[in-house]
């Protein structure tokens, strides 16, 4: 299918490129990076989308980044669906503060250099993956595509990144895993001890090499034994209390 493209965005767009370039902060043409900026970006939850809502990408091949897949998900998907993916707690501190904090990461250009024998492989807990990018846990799969989970783990399997999968997720982690082809790590937040140890085995039971509550702690389960990981997962709860009492402090 043939890319299209908006003469207006796309041109101004190589204007912004041109005035970020090093080429033109060298000589000090300030005045060119003001005149060619952007309009008053939307409010959340679309602070980084595409500036024209009203033009969306048709294929995924068009997407300059991931935000340019909100709006669509936006005109798809129905409202509680779209709140319940975009929206942070309370009033989206977390939410702009990830993004803003992402802002302070940028891609340094490297010019005349040969990136023929580049190798963005990276090792955890002794497993080799294809790059540092990491599936992070998502529940609800299915209530945005009937395959749920299955083809995230799929995608992960093509591009053999590591998978987290989350605590509410809407596909077992047995099914998971056979469509990933390979172990995943399993978030499990510390709930009644009974329910808590019964997720932890039954990842270990399914081949999760790696559980996490996705903030503080990282379980392997692989190889351990049962009080080994109660240990391990008790940890995680007083964690989790002081964590609690120290937040609640400084709310007073």
């Amino acid at each position: 299918m043939p890319l299209r493209f908006d003469q207006t965005t796309t041109r101004r767009r190589f204007v912004q490129f041109l005035a970020a370039s090093s080429l033109l902060t060298s000589v000090r043409a300030p005045a060119l990076a003001q005149s060619t900026s952007a309009s008053p970006r939307p409010p959340d939850p679309m602070v980084c989308a595409p500036r024209e809502l009203t033009n969306l990408i048709a294929d995924p091949k068009e997407a300059l980044d991931v935000f340019d897949f909100e709006p669509v998900a936006r005109k798809n998907v129905p409202p509680a669906h779209f709140g319940y993916m975009v929206t942070g707690i309370d009033d989206e501190v977390t939410l702009r503060a990830n993004r803003e904090g992402f802002l302070k990461f940028q891609l340094r250009p490297r010019r005349l250099v040969d990136v023929g024998t580049i190798d963005m492989t990276v090792q955890i807990f002794g497993a080799k993956y294809d790059s540092p990018i990491v599936i992070a846990p998502t529940g609800s799969n299915r209530a945005f595509h009937p395959d749920g989970e299955v083809a995230v783990s799929n995608g992960a399997r093509v591009g053999n990144h590591l998978q987290i999968l989350s605590s509410g997720a809407t596909t077992s982690i047995e099914d998971v895993i056979a469509a990933r082809g390979a172990p995943i790590w399993f978030q499990v937040y510390a709930r009644k001890w009974e329910v808590t140890e019964a997720l932890v085995m039954r990842a270990e039971r399914a081949g999760s090499a790696v559980g996490t509550n996705g903030r503080t702690h990282v379980i392997e389960v692989g190889h351990r034994t049962r009080s080994e990981i109660g240990v391990k997962v008790a940890a995680i709860r007083q964690n989790a209390r002081r964590l609690a009492t120290t937040s609640a402090s400084g709310a007073v």
